[in-house]
Parts: structure tokens; C-alpha cells; sequence
């Protein structure tokens, strides 16, 4: 790879998100010598990256970065928290297709990291975050959130995700409990799919 995954990782979150290129795509394509973003996660000051490569043997890898922002409004050069194989081969819709057997989205995986979220002023030993995985069908163009505890400072009321590949993540802070709901939209309408899906992460 020409540029440090780490590196990849910041422009992600000073872009906000996968490229409008991705974004607009009909499908993701996880080439042979360039890392991916498959998504970016942002809470206030905090940020989360999901970053797809492919290995030298052709398996397509995950790795996931976390970084804090700076009061100049500069991410810290992201941390890897954690990687591995995927599972399947993402660029593949029938493959994801069927790996959902039928449901618009599913967890994949969920995990926990311990950062510092810049929220408890007694310390830094850091909060333990829960990370999830969605894996979202082909038919699925937006996800809705709505947050369910009065745990964050941001607004309760649902808000929208564009979908830009089969990878979504989730990133939840203790005592955060999210609902969230896989949806067809093209402009106004909105076409719900599925049944929605709670996610919790308790105090610890």
C-alpha cells in the first residue's frame, strides 16, 4: 500500500466519510493495492473508521482506527484498535445477499475498545465503547437512528445515514441504547425494511 493506513484513517475523518464517488456507487470494489473506507463514525470529538484492504493472498481485511479532535478542529493521527478477515468476500452482492438469508441488514460483529472520549475530566483511563457491525443489503439506501437514553448530548430525535457500501458501523458510549431501522428512500418517501434492531451499551 502506498499510504499508511493510519494516514488513510485521518483523511477519512476530515472528509466526514467515504468519498461522494463511493458514496453514489452501485456497488464496492476492495482493490488490490489501495485501502477502502467502508465507513466513518463521529460523535462530537470522537471518530471511528472502518477500513477495508485486500492481503496479498486475495482476502479482503478489516481494520478499525479511532482518533480524537483537536480543539484547533484537527484529528489526532488515528490508533488501530483492532483487525482482522472479513468473513466473506463484501464485494460480491450475491455473496452479502446471501449471508443475510433474506434480512435487509444484520450485526456481523460487535466488539469493545476502551478509549479516551474526552468525557470524564477525573482521568484518562478511558470508557469502554461498543462497536458493532451492520451488514446491509443491496436494497437498503439509508439507515435511520434513533436514540433511545438521554446518555449523549445530541438530540434524540431520528436522524438518517446514507448507506455507502455493505459495512456499516455503529459506535455506541456507555449507556447509549440506539434503535436502528434499514430504509428504501428516493427523495421524500420512505419505505421501511425489516425489523428494526436495538443496541445497547451499559455503564459500565
Amino acid at each position: 500500500m502506498t499510504e499508511p493506513l493510519a494516514d488513510v484513517a485521518r483523511t477519512a475523518l476530515q472528509q466526514g466519510g467515504p468519498t461522494t464517488a463511493q458514496a453514489t456507487a452501485d456497488h464496492l470494489t476492495v482493490p488490490a493495492d489501495t485501502p477502502l473506507i467502508a465507513d466513518v463514525w463521529i460523535n462530537g470529538d470522537i471518530g471511528f473508521v472502518l477500513l477495508l484492504h485486500r492481503r496479498n493472498d486475495g482476502l479482503v481485511a478489516e481494520e478499525l482506527y479511532y482518533s480524537v479532535r483537536r480543539e484547533d478542529g484537527a484529528w489526532e493521527r488515528p490508533d488501530h484498535l483492532s483487525g482482522g478477515i472479513v468473513g466473506m468476500e463484501v464485494a460480491d452482492s450475491a455473496a452479502v445477499e446471501d449471508a443475510l438469508a433474506g434480512a435487509p441488514m444484520s450485526v456481523v460483529a460487535e466488539s469493545e475498545s476502551l478509549v479516551h472520549t474526552g468525557r470524564d475530566p477525573n482521568g484518562d483511563d478511558g470508557e469502554p465503547v461498543r462497536i458493532s457491525e451492520l451488514l446491509v443489503s443491496s436494497e437498503v439506501n439509508l439507515i435511520e437512528i434513533e436514540r433511545l437514553s438521554p446518555a449523549s448530548p445530541e438530540t434524540s430525535a431520528p436522524f438518517e445515514r446514507r448507506v455507502t457500501g455493505p459495512l456499516m458501523l455503529l459506535v455506541l458510549l456507555p449507556g447509549e441504547r440506539i434503535r436502528v431501522s434499514a430504509m428504501r428512500g428516493a427523495g421524500s418517501s420512505r419505505t421501511r425494511l425489516g425489523n428494526a434492531l436495538e443496541l445497547h451499551n451499559p455503564e459500565p
